[in-house]
């Protein structure tokens, strides 16, 4: 049930406010629409609770206001913010992005897109409250603590052994981490800096415990091979800001059961003591499928008999690599793309995602260029800084760095909308 105020409509224009409360209203019998200022929004946010807010931002002036509005109001709430907007400033909205918001909207959209959006951002918001529903008696039984986001020892092994199973019946890749302080450098971090490293280097798919040693921690990163685990974990041993500070293990999935995993993950802790980099890494099985780049291409010398093996080896990353990285990024933000075509294109050398509506036409694409990759964002009418074309080398298509690109273009496309 929805409490008796369902939206805030935050605008100082006089004129928006009969022509949005009129058609907002429509949403449902019982919604009600409350109208705020900049100034006594916050106050408002706090005591009615709001299933949504949607701030109508007219001008360049309001901006700065407009982007101290949306921070505090995440600092208090998680209900979804959507931004009307009278101009196209991507700066700006990107920024708004950054800090939070859950749709951006042009004035000129029209009312039926408006009303279908804050739709959206409702049942959105619904399941976002039932998720926490969910946490609580996760957390209520020991399972889950909401404190750290990560599950509990004493449920992470029936935890992680529902995730193997999951993944092996998607036919999809993961690989585990476990990261422990290492006990022989001056440098250890904090059990919450480690925490916080985590949460702050780990996707939402992703699965986290702690173990029944307090200090250690097991990851479980879907879709994720041998190549996106070790950007992981060079993310997360850098953000820890010492050298030698961790002990880390990483080891694929497969065909092992967590009780094998977690033997293979205790034993590795041990050996990555005494380990270069305080790393030991448990190879794949399939190492050739991770690390063929390592054997087939040696050096940027290409014949064409080495351009033809290039191509093969391209187009494996793509089928491996790419094609379910970006797959899953349009799954989560299917949302954003709503009303958009989202097709794939192959060619002999090539292969590109495509963003096509009413309003807008991008292409993300990759390219072969000898023994290189050419990287292009392209969003039709636009030039930078939305527009990307870089080079980059085939050991650089992970599935964690293709997601990072890819999600940078699908929040430059929803700018352009």
């Amino acid at each position: 049930m929805y409490s008796g105020t369902n939206i805030i409509l935050v605008t100082n224009n006089e004129s928006m406010i009969g022509l949005l409360s009129s058609e907002l209203v429509q949403l449902r019998n019982i919604d009600s629409i409350l109208i705020r200022n900049y100034q006594n929004t916050l106050e408002t946010v706090e005591s009615e609770k709001p299933q949504a807010v949607i701030i109508n931002c007219q001008n360049s002036m309001e901006e700065p206001f407009c982007l101290d509005l949306i921070r505090k109001i995440k600092e208090i709430s998680s209900i979804p913010i959507i931004l009307l907007v009278e101009s196209y400033n991507p700066t700006f909205i990107k920024v708004a992005n950054k800090n939070g918001i859950s749709d951006v909207l042009s004035i000129q959209y029209g009312n039926s897109e408006i009303l279908m959006r804050t739709i959206w951002s409702l049942q959105k918001n619904e399941l976002r409250q039932q998720h926490k529903k969910y946490e609580k008696l996760l957390t209520q039984l020991n399972a889950f603590d909401d404190k750290t986001g990560f599950y509990t020892p004493k449920y992470s092994d029936r935890v992680f052994q529902n995730e193997i199973d999951y993944l092996r019946s998607k036919g999809i890749d993961g690989v585990f981490v476990a990261l422990e302080p290492n006990k022989n450098s001056r440098l250890q971090p904090s059990i919450d800096n480690m925490i916080d490293t985590i949460k702050n280097n780990t996707r939402a798919t992703d699965t986290v415990a702690h173990t029944k040693s307090k200090d250690t921690f097991y990851l479980l990163l879907e879709n994720t091979n041998l190549e996106g685990a070790m950007v992981v974990w060079n993310r997360i041993n850098k953000a820890v800001g010492a050298d030698e500070a961790i002990c880390a293990v990483v080891c694929p999935v497969e065909n092992r059961d967590y009780d094998e995993i977690e033997q293979i993950l205790k034993e590795g802790l041990e050996l990555a003591k005494t380990s270069p980099n305080f790393l030991h890494i448990v190879q794949s099985s399939q190492k050739k499928n991770d690390n063929w780049l390592e054997n087939e291409v040696q050096t940027p010398q290409t014949s064409p008999k080495d351009f033809k093996l290039f191509r093969q080896i391209f187009h494996k990353k793509v089928e491996k690599v790419v094609k379910p990285a970006i797959e899953e990024l349009i799954e989560e933000y299917k949302d954003v793309l709503f009303n958009t075509e989202t097709p794939f294109v192959e060619t002999d050398d090539s292969f590109s995602v495509k963003f096509v509506n009413k309003r807008q036409e991008s292409e993300f694409k990759l390219t072969q260029k000898s023994n290189s990759i050419e990287v292009e964002a392209i969003h039709n009418g636009l030039d930078s800084p939305e527009n990307k074309n870089y080079t980059i080398g085939l050991n650089d298509i992970t599935t964690r760095e293709i997601q990072n690109e890819f999600e940078d273009f699908i929040l430059d496309f929803k700018t352009c909308l």
